[in-house]
C-alpha cells in the first residue's frame, strides 16, 4: 500500500488515487470554499445530487431567460449537428406520390454535395447516416462505409420514400458495372427505416445472370450520441457476409451449410495443357523459361496455375478458411 505522505492533503488526494489509503476514492475529502459551504444544507448529500440539482438550476434559469419558463417553446432536434447546408441548385429533383427522385447529372457531381442533398434539410436519420464521417463497429470507430456505397454514378436513379416531411427509406437503381451494359431499372440498393425501434436495414443486390443475389447489412440510429449516431449491429455480420458469398458462388437455393475444419474437397477433373500453362504465364506476367512451349518438352507450371485447376473446389475452400478465422478472430 502507497501510503500518503504528511504533505498530501485532501486537495492533494483529489487530484491523486495514489496518495489515498487503500485507493479507496470513498476515503477521500473535497475541502470546500465559502460560497460552496453556504449552499451545503443536505446532510451527506451526495456528488450524484449536487451535480443534479445545479444542473436543475442552471436549466431552470436558461428556460426562465430565454423561453418565459414555457417548456413547449423549446426547439428540439434529433442530435446535435451542424445546421445542414442548403440544397445545390445543380442537382434537380421530382416530388411524386411521396417520393423524392433524384439522378445523377450529366456531369457527376462530388460526392459531399450530393449526399447533402440526398440527406436533406432537416437533421434525421438519414442526413446522419449519409454525412457521419465515422460510425461505430462493435468496439470500433471505422470510416463511414455508407458514403461510399452511395456515392454518385453515371445513369444512377435515387428514390427517397417520405411519410410527410420525414424520411423512411431509400432505393437506389442503375449503374451497377463499372463497364458494359447496364440494367437502369435494376435495383441495387435499397435502406429502410423503422422509428420504432431506431433500426436501419440495408440490402445490398449483386446482379448476377439476371438474378439479385442480396446482403444484409444492420444499423441502429443512436441520436443521444451526437458524435457517432449510427452503431453498425455486429451480431451475425461475418455470418451474413458468408452466406451471401455461397448464395452468389454457388447458386440462389443453396444454404450455408457447417463446414468442418478438415473436410476433404473434391472438384471435377480438369485437363492441363502446356498452351494453358504459357497463357496464364503470359496474364499474370511469369516470363520463366520453365513455362514456355519453345524451350521444353516437357513444359512445367507454376505453383499459383494451382489457383486454376483448384478453382471449382476454392470457393467452399475459401468458406470454410473464412469459417476458421472467424471463429479464431473471437477468441
Amino acid at each position: 500500500m502507497n501510503n500518503p505522505l504528511p504533505s498530501q492533503d485532501s486537495l492533494w488526494q483529489a487530484e491523486d488515487i495514489d496518495a489515498v489509503f487503500d485507493q479507496d476514492p470513498q476515503r477521500v475529502c473535497i475541502l470546500q470554499g465559502p460560497v460552496a459551504a453556504a449552499q451545503s444544507k443536505v446532510k451527506d448529500e451526495s456528488i450524484k445530487d449536487i451535480f443534479g440539482n445545479i444542473t436543475k438550476d442552471l436549466i431552470e434559469k436558461i428556460l426562465d431567460r430565454y423561453y418565459d419558463g414555457d417548456v413547449s417553446r423549446v426547439p428540439t432536434i434529433d442530435y446535435l449537428a451542424p445546421p445542414p447546408t442548403p440544397r445545390s441548385n445543380l442537382i434537380k429533383s421530382l416530388k411524386a406520390k411521396g417520393n423524392l427522385t433524384f439522378h445523377v447529372p450529366t456531369l457527376v457531381p462530388d460526392t459531399g454535395i450530393w449526399l447533402e442533398n440526398l440527406a436533406g434539410p432537416h437533421l434525421s436519420w438519414l442526413r446522419a447516416l449519409l454525412t457521419s464521417s465515422t460510425i461505430v463497429r462493435g468496439l470500433s470507430y471505422v470510416d463511414n462505409p455508407i458514403r461510399r456505397l452511395l456515392a454518385p454514378r453515371a445513369g444512377q436513379k435515387v428514390v427517397i420514400h417520405l411519410q410527410g416531411a420525414t424520411p423512411t427509406g431509400i432505393d437506389v437503381f442503375g449503374a451497377i458495372r463499372s463497364y458494359g451494359s447496364q440494367k437502369v431499372d435494376f435495383k441495387a440498393v435499397e435502406i429502410k427505416y423503422a422509428p420504432g425501434t431506431k433500426a436501419i436495414d440495408i440490402t445490398i443486390f449483386e446482379e448476377r445472370r439476371g438474378v439479385a443475389v442480396p446482403i444484409s447489412m444492420k444499423f441502429n440510429y443512436v441520436p443521444s450520441l451526437g458524435s457517432v449516431p449510427i452503431h453498425e449491429v455486429a451480431d451475425g455480420r461475418n455470418l451474413r457476409i458468408k452466406d451471401f458469398y455461397w448464395r452468389l458462388w454457388f447458386g440462389d437455393n443453396e444454404t450455408l451449410p457447417s463446414i468442418g475444419v478438415r473436410e476433404t474437397f473434391v472438384g471435377p477433373e480438369t485437363a492441363i495443357t502446356a498452351k494453358d500453362v504459357e497463357t496464364f504465364c503470359n496474364v499474370v506476367g511469369n516470363q520463366s523459361e520453365a513455362f514456355k512451349t519453345a524451350r521444353n518438352e516437357r513444359v512445367q507450371a507454376p505453383m499459383d496455375f494451382g489457383i486454376v485447376t483448384g478453382w471449382q473446389v476454392c470457393p467452399r475452400r475459401f468458406e470454410n478458411v473464412f469459417h476458421t478465422l472467424t471463429n479464431l478472430s473471437r477468441l
